[in-house]
C-alpha cells in the first residue's frame, strides 16, 4: 500500500528535521482518482498541521506517480533546512525542494 508519510521520511537528508506541512487539493483539481475515503478531508487542506497531524493523513496514497492525472496531494513542507513540494510534468509527480534560506548555490530546472 502506498504510504507518503514513509516517500517524505526517505527524501529528507540525515538529520533534517519537518516543521510544518499543508495539503492542497488532490489532483488536479478533482477527486478523480483520489482514494475513499478521503484521506485529506478539505476541513485539513490549507492549514499548517505539524507532522503528527499529518502523518495519518499520508496513508493509501503517494508522492511518486506516473504520467496522466496527478494521483496525489499538493504540498509545502518546511523542514529546518528547506521547503519540498511536489513538481508535477504532464501528471508525473514527485518531490523536489529548494533552500529554506537564501544560500549560495546552483539553481537548475526541476
Amino acid at each position: 500500500m502506498s504510504n507518503a508519510y514513509e516517500e517524505l521520511l526517505g527524501y529528507l537528508d540525515v538529520g533534517e528535521r519537518i516543521d510544518s506541512i499543508v495539503f492542497g487539493e488532490f489532483g488536479w483539481g478533482s477527486h478523480y482518482d483520489e482514494p475513499s475515503p478521503y484521506p485529506v478531508p478539505e476541513t485539513f487542506q490549507g492549514i499548517v498541521l505539524s507532522l503528527a497531524d499529518a502523518k495519518p493523513l499520508m496513508d493509501g496514497w503517494q508522492f511518486d506517480g506516473g504520467f496522466g492525472a496527478a494521483e496525489c496531494y499538493p504540498v509545502y513542507v518546511w523542514t529546518d533546512k528547506r521547503v519540498i513540494f511536489v513538481s508535477e510534468y504532464d501528471g508525473s509527480t514527485r518531490l523536489t525542494s529548494v533552500p529554506r534560506h537564501p544560500e549560495a548555490t546552483e539553481p537548475s530546472f526541476a
